[in-house]
Order: C-alpha cells, then sequence, then structure tokens
C-alpha cells in the first residue's frame, strides 16, 4: 500500500493547487503534462540505449540494480522538470466568461484531479516499469503483486490505458482547439 498511499497524496495535494488556480490555468497546465507524457512515451525505447552508454561514460558499475534506478530518475526528473515549468511560468489560459460557484468550483476541482492523476500516475508508472528501483522506501513489485488494489490501481496508470503515444496527442489538439476557440 506505500505507493497507492504516497501517489496518492501526490494527486490529492495537485488536485488542491487546481483548486486554487482555478479551471482556466489548470488547463494550460494540462496540456504541458500531456506533451511531457507524449514526448517522454516518444522517445523512451529510442533513448534508453544513449542513456545506459552515457551512464557507462561517468559510473563504473554499467550493470546491476543501479541501471533502473539511473533510467527511472532520468525520466521522473524531465518529467517532473517539464510540470515544473508548466506550472512556474508564464501558462496557456484558456479564456471566456468564468464559470461561477458551485459549477466553477467542481470544475476546478476535476482539472485538479486530472492533473493529479496525471502527475502521480505518470511518476507511479516509471517505478513500475524500472522495477521500483527505489528500494530503500520498500517498494517492490512483490509488494504490489501480492495486493489486488495495488493490481487494479496499476491497471489504471495513464501510460497502461494509452500506452501508444500517438493516442496523447488526441486530448492536446483538443485542448489547443478549445483555446483558439477562446
Amino acid at each position: 500500500m506505500g505507493p497507492l498511499v504516497y501517489f496518492g497524496t501526490i494527486a490529492i495535494i495537485v488536485t488542491l493547487i487546481g483548486l486554487a488556480r482555478g479551471y482556466a490555468r489548470e488547463l494550460g497546465s494540462t496540456m504541458i503534462i500531456l506533451v511531457a507524457i507524449f514526448l517522454l512515451l516518444f522517445v523512451e525505447e529510442r533513448l534508453n540505449p544513449l542513456l545506459l552508454i552515457a551512464r557507462g561514460l561517468f559510473f563504473e558499475d554499467t550493470n546491476g540494480p543501479a541501471e533502473p534506478l539511473f533510467l527511472s530518475l532520468v525520466y521522473q526528473i524531465s518529467f517532473v522538470s517539464a510540470v515544473f515549468a508548466g506550472y512556474a511560468g508564464k501558462t496557456i489560459q484558456f479564456t471566456g466568461k468564468p464559470i461561477a460557484p458551485p459549477q466553477g468550483t467542481m470544475l476546478d476541482i476535476l482539472i485538479g484531479a486530472l492533473n493529479g492523476y496525471l502527475i502521480a500516475g505518470t511518476l507511479w508508472y516509471y517505478q513500475l516499469v524500472y522495477g521500483y528501483p527505489f528500494g530503500a522506501l520498500d517498494w517492490n513489485a512483490q509488494l504490489n503483486a501480492v495486493t489486488p488494489l495495488g493490481i487494479n490501481a496499476v491497471q489504471l496508470l495513464p501510460q497502461v490505458l494509452l500506452p501508444i503515444p500517438a493516442l496523447w496527442m488526441v486530448p492536446i489538439a483538443v485542448l489547443l482547439l478549445l483555446r483558439v476557440r477562446g
């Protein structure tokens, strides 16, 4: 249950941030998150061999348990950097008349929850793909494999539901059309 609680907490915090920022600004961050997921999925297979070669230039131990940890960290740090830039920088803001409460507040929460799911789910996905390399936190594949809740939760991760990178372009295109339409 460790990963479920940890990544669930991340999702809740991002949802609260979404509530504070409002859906107009959160949708701009959603676009950045979706683009980051698309790019990482698109380059992962091609980039892994290059990353491992580069790692071998700087570290003597090129095999073993440090390899999945290295790859997991590269993708997680890249993703978190993109998300941070999407939240901290000048964000794409959707125009139009804001929806009054309570519908507007519910929309803020829903878009924030979507972003929380995408962020926490992506971080969890890179832990899953590389065999939970953060052994110090006692997150191992066996822990998740034996609990039905863990098995079901892993099946709902964003990249497990949409494993083909091109599919991630559809919601990006829809959001771009909504933004241009105003």
